[in-house]
């Protein structure tokens, strides 16, 4: 992927929990998330209906939501409790509509299709679906594999909803004047006139100080990913293959609460009925409070969602185990660009400027290799690993830990 700019990586930092960890800081602002019912009263597993405030069974749920030809979930990215809540969504439409679902994630950039569609037609192996996926996400496989295995598996469409990253980095740089050609013909009509999809994200960016141009820049590139994924989606259930089938649109919070950014943008395209389902994290532990976003508060006259589904906090942090190193692909191999403090990398003795050479046995010609190789490993286990330092080629061996945070 290409190398970010410093504020690009502050727009992501503040998309990056998917805004779905929300945190109702007066009254104003918690009326219109939940007229009926604070949603921080909710308990874990409580599915909250919120134009009317009553709760409602999973059953019931299913039954509501079987009426709409695209279900949009709201997740936080990197919360296990949101995926599992994925998860089970799409299997039960799946279950009361074989064959007739397909699956929208923003997590895809639009020319990743054709590898989409090989995963989901059974002819491609994981490893190249991870070295795809890898290509287009930040977040870990390991959050969403459940839920592609289900895919592969069911032979369930897979549709890539989001803008290149070609195209979201030229608007970052020069704006949408000046585009070349090809670039102007991926730019998706775009609606600047939502006043509540404008307010809200203006909050968002409050508490981030780049200024009015950097919020103009960061408005600009939130409307091509949400009218980029409403164009997608509108576009695949009008055409040829989503005849007869409905979407389940998996995608950061922000990008579908209260229905301004992709459902409504969709809708404008496709006017069918659809179905917000939002999973609610009431509490965080107290070592993650770091996700509660610092939000101005804004009253938006306007549902959340359509359901609030009560989930617990939970990531991968203490579970996935690092190398410690930033590499890049170079003529000479995969290099070591820095190695983190602390680190399995810089305890064992690997430096800047070496060059990984084999991990485990396994030749590693792109950074990818070893990315793989690292995501099989766990707390306890070893490696083997041999890098090159100038002339010298240098065996090490690895032994892997989970990091402890309060050092």
């Amino acid at each position: 992927m290409i190398r970010m700019t410093t504020l690009f990586i502050v727009f992501l930092i503040i998309l990056g929990t998917g805004c779905a960890v929300h945190s109702p800081v007066n009254d104003r602002q918690a009326f219109s998330v939940s007229p009926y019912r604070p949603l921080d009263t909710l308990t874990e597993g409580t599915i909250l209906h919120l134009p009317t405030g009553i709760e409602v069974t999973k059953e019931q749920m299913f039954q509501i939501l079987s009426g709409a030809r695209v279900v949009y979930v709201g997740e936080t990215h990197t919360n296990v409790k949101d995926h599992q809540v994925e998860l089970e969504i799409l299997k039960g439409l799946s279950e009361r509509f074989p064959g007739r679902v397909a699956v929208g994630m923003e997590m895809f950039q639009r020319p990743s299709q054709k590898q989409l569609d090989r995963w989901s037609r059974g002819e491609l192996d994981e490893k190249a679906f991870m070295d795809e996926w890898h290509a287009n996400w930040d977040q870990s496989y390991t959050y969403y594999r459940d839920i592609l295995r289900y895919v592969r598996d069911r032979k369930i469409p897979l549709v890539a909803l989001n803008a290149s990253e070609r195209l979201v980095r030229a608007v970052m740089e020069k704006g949408t004047n000046g585009l070349p050609e090809d670039l102007k013909k991926e730019l998706p009509e775009m609606d600047r006139n939502d006043t509540y999809h404008r307010d809200s994200l203006e909050a968002v960016f409050g508490g981030h100080a780049h200024g009015k141009e950097g919020f103009e820049r960061f408005y600009q590139t939130m409307l091509i990913w949400d009218e980029t994924m409403a164009q997608t989606a509108a576009t695949y259930l009008a055409g040829p293959e989503g005849q007869g089938r409905k979407m389940v649109v998996f995608t950061g919070g922000f990008h579908v609460n209260y229905g301004f950014g992709v459902p409504r943008r969709a809708f404008k395209r496709l006017p069918e009925p659809y179905a917000i389902v939002m999973p609610y994290t009431a509490k965080l532990p107290e070592n993650r409070t770091e996700l509660i976003m610092d939000v101005k508060p804004v009253s938006i006259p306007l549902y959340l969602a359509d359901f609030v589904w009560a989930v617990g906090y939970e990531d991968l942090e203490d579970r996935i185990v690092h190398l410690g190193v930033q590499i890049d692909g170079t003529e000479k191999g995969v290099a070591v660009r820095k190695v983190m403090p602390r680190s399995t990398a810089s305890k064992i003795g690997i430096l800047e400027g070496d060059i990984i050479v084999s991990f485990d046995g396994q030749p590693i010609m792109r950074p990818f290799d070893l990315t793989h190789l690292m995501s099989l490993k766990q707390a306890g286990d070893r490696a083997d690993l041999r890098i090159r330092r100038g002339e010298q080629t240098i065996d090490l061996e690895a032994q892997f830990e989970l990091e402890n945070k309060t050092q």
